[in-house]
């Protein structure tokens, strides 16, 4: 495997970056819900643990399902994409791709222009899938090297 420990840095950033955007949401909520802006104070101490290991393990859940896996593939071959040319690609109708493009955003693996409806994928999702393959491909080898 040539996966170093710049993809997982990577990867790692781009999960750490998704989650800097949700708390933020969620203390600007908090903030015009109850005026109190406490739950932010307490976030690292109490949550931010959980909060990164659900956020890994639901990009790793994501990337792993065969379609977000294809759509991920198809993002790596081109800086933006246009949903057509995705749908091309993968087989996808227009309402699947959406959904499945949906759920890899939500997760920091791709991000989508709704004015130019194009699609392209961030360098966590592309480390991901270049992660993921890898492991297939030393799956496959270590079948091989083993015999039958």
């Amino acid at each position: 495997m040539t996966t170093d420990i710049d993809a997982i840095t990577q990867i790692a950033a781009g999960i750490a970056d998704r989650l800097r955007l949700l708390v933020r949401s969620i203390d600007r909520l908090d903030r015009l819900e109850s005026g109190t802006g406490q739950w932010l104070g307490r976030f690292e101490e109490e949550e931010l643990d959980e909060a990164a290991q659900e956020l890994t393990l639901r990009a790793l859940r994501v990337a792993s399902s065969p379609t977000h896996l294809a759509v991920l593939r198809t993002l790596a071959r081109a800086e933006s994409l246009s949903l057509s040319q995705i749908m091309e690609a993968t087989g996808l109708g227009r309402l699947a791709l959406t959904e499945h493009i949906n759920d890899l955003i939500q997760v920091g693996l791709a991000t989508r222009n709704i004015d130019t409806d194009h699609a392209q994928i961030t360098p966590a999702g592309q480390a991901l899938a270049a992660w993921v393959d890898e492991l297939i491909e030393a799956v496959a080898q270590g079948y091989r090297a083993a015999g039958a």
